[in-house]
């Protein structure tokens, strides 16, 4: 079973970093080696090749979603699509993946779960994270690998 973890985000927009904060610790971590984790950045269209193949993927991202901030939410297409919570890139992530389920449906992941770190701060040309983003960055980690152990456990 391949399963890749995407982190996603802006460095320089503070808070919206927080899925590249959160790959770039699980990239210093021994995982399993069926386990890709990319800190993707803002990709837009990218976002298919990456996803491409996997039978799950776990993305991580900033997320609004009037939560206090620093609150990890677990996510479902369906629910970005309603705007249970929205992403902060300028390109749809619920549209563009939602098209490529559609679409493509032969590499679309068979699952896919997407992490939401409530953020605080997503000013612009600003390097680093909040202190509740800084905060849930273990939080969020520790929701990857819950994501990751469930499925190792359940492919023996």
């Amino acid at each position: 079973m391949k399963l890749k973890v995407i982190g996603l985000g802006n460095p320089l927009a503070s808070d919206d970093a927080i899925g590249l904060h959160v790959a770039r610790e699980l990239q210093g971590m021994r995982l399993p080696s069926n386990v890709e984790v990319v800190a993707a950045g803002s990709v837009g269209p990218s976002i298919l090749e990456l996803i491409a193949g996997a039978d799950k993927v776990v993305l991580i991202d900033a997320a609004i979603g009037g939560s206090k901030p620093g609150t990890v939410h677990r996510l479902s297409l369906d629910d970005i699509q309603t705007r249970k919570a929205k992403s902060l890139h300028e390109i749809g992530l619920a549209d563009l993946l939602r098209v490529a389920q559609l679409s493509q449906p032969e590499i679309f992941p068979k699952k896919l779960v997407i992490l939401g770190v409530e953020v605080a701060d997503v000013m612009r040309c600003r390097e680093g994270l909040s202190n509740a983003a800084s905060r849930a960055l273990q939080r969020a980690v520790k929701a990857v690998l819950r994501e990751l152990r469930s499925e190792i456990a359940s492919s023996r």
